[in-house]
């Protein structure tokens, strides 16, 4: 009977833990927080920011995102799409507004670890 309960425990906790990773990554981004945002990169993870785009360690991944954080200053950030995919993937869309522009923001997560990382400049 326990170890019913205990794999009920653990499957529950699995089927909810996607959203709750969305829910602080999006936090995260709406006040500019890069450590908070790396906490759940892959190890490789794929980043654009602007122009540039490449394939970046962790570490690497969350300098760049510090960077931009600090030459953008986060003024605003509303999603506008937050989708399941399967049981293991989610896609986060939104507008991040700074203190130089808009950009918009695409997030795949995989395993509640985000994968790629995309933050391009809203030409509207």
């Amino acid at each position: 009977m326990k170890l019913t309960i205990s794999i009920f425990y653990f499957l529950f906790s699995l089927f909810f833990s996607g959203a709750e990773v969305s829910d602080e990554i999006v936090a995260a981004l709406k006040q500019g927080k890069s450590a908070e945002i790396a906490k759940y990169f892959a190890e490789k993870v794929s980043v654009k920011i602007a122009n540039q785009e490449d394939v970046l360690s962790k570490s690497q991944a969350e300098a760049n995102i510090k960077y931009f954080f600090e030459k953008h200053t986060v003024k605003s950030f509303s999603s506008s799409h937050v989708s399941s995919m399967n049981n293991s993937s989610q896609y986060i869309t939104g507008t991040l507004e700074t203190s130089n522009g808009k950009f918009r923001v695409s997030i795949l997560i995989r395993n509640n670890l985000i994968s790629q990382f995309r933050l391009e400049n809203d030409n509207d």
